[in-house]
């Protein structure tokens, strides 16, 4: 008998058929190999149906192709109707994972009862592949373990996206909130508001940076999808100064655009405390400047 704890691993896939392969094949190159893989189509028009298909006959994984309905949806469709492992993970399908992800995190789950969920260091790389370096150094900077909601609510770091949880941790928070649209950070404060967080200090997975952040800027989604996960934490002791936090962020974000400068302007007279530091000052003439 085998006494590994089970890995269910959920892939929800959406439109990413040059990068599909790349994300199916690292999973089953993971050293630890007691795991599930359920791939769920979130109505991909692409030929990524076509090439799961084909991964599906080669791997053998569960594979459900449904209407678009969003990433949300699509996670708790596999973790609460369809997962059976002690553990849970996903993987966007335009990300990939390197060979020991899984057995680090479970190997320190194992040891480390505590903790409700694991994360680990990620490359960010472009369409192609090639690393980021510029980007994986921002990317992992500041990242630690512990109890940490203070800096996920503060926004002082976003922990990358290789997370292992425990499954009876998300049933019990009645898993992800399916209006959201940034559904990690939401679901990383309803964790670390009540469980430590463990934090491995090695590269852990890829990150796609160059696709995702494709007008980023623009997609107001993101921005206020976090003003929204901030505004469930009313009765913290953090929630003020992470408001401001976020209005600051919105005066970064936006000020070079000019469909955004309104937000970037409400941003910047929340933070009139910081109109002397050199940061402020650069994106305060930013936001001046007419820039399409």
């Amino acid at each position: 008998m085998n006494d590994k704890p089970l890995v269910s691993i959920v892939v929800p896939s959406y439109n990413h058929e040059k990068y599909i392969e790349k994300c199916i094949t690292s999973i089953y190159k993971q050293d630890y190999k007691y795991f599930e893989l359920i791939v769920i189509d979130d109505g991909s028009v692409d030929k990524s149906v076509k090439i799961l298909e084909k991964l599906k006959k080669k791997y053998g994984f569960y594979l459900e192709c449904n209407k678009n309905q969003g990433l949300a949806k699509s996670l708790n469709r596999g973790f609460r109707d369809l997962a059976k492992g002690k553990y849970l993970t996903f993987c966007a399908s335009d990300d990939y994972w390197l060979p020991e992800k899984l057995s680090a995190q479970v190997k320190f789950m194992e040891i480390n009862l505590q903790y409700a969920m694991v994360y680990g260091k990620a490359k960010f790389v472009d369409s192609d592949d090639n690393l980021l370096p510029i980007e994986t150094e921002l990317g992992n900077k500041n990242l630690k373990g512990g109890f940490i909601f203070k800096n996920i609510l503060l926004q002082e770091f976003h922990p990358p996206v290789n997370y292992l949880f425990r499954s009876k941790v998300l049933n019990r928070l009645d898993y992800y909130r399916e209006n959201i649209w940034a559904e990690d950070f939401d679901m990383n404060l309803k964790i670390s508001e009540q469980y430590p967080i463990g934090f491995i200090n090695d590269y852990l997975s890829c990150y796609r940076t160059a696709e995702k952040n494709v007008n980023k800027n623009l997609n107001f989604k993101t921005i206020y999808s976090h003003l929204d996960s901030i505004n469930q934490f009313r009765h913290s002791k953090y929630y003020k100064k992470a408001l401001k936090n976020w209005h600051y962020k919105c005066f970064k974000w936006y000020s070079p655009f000019v469909t955004g400068k309104k937000l970037a302007l409400i941003g910047m007279l929340h933070n009139l405390d910081k109109m002397y530091k050199k940061e402020f000052i650069i994106y305060l003439l930013v936001l001046i400047r007419k820039w399409e």
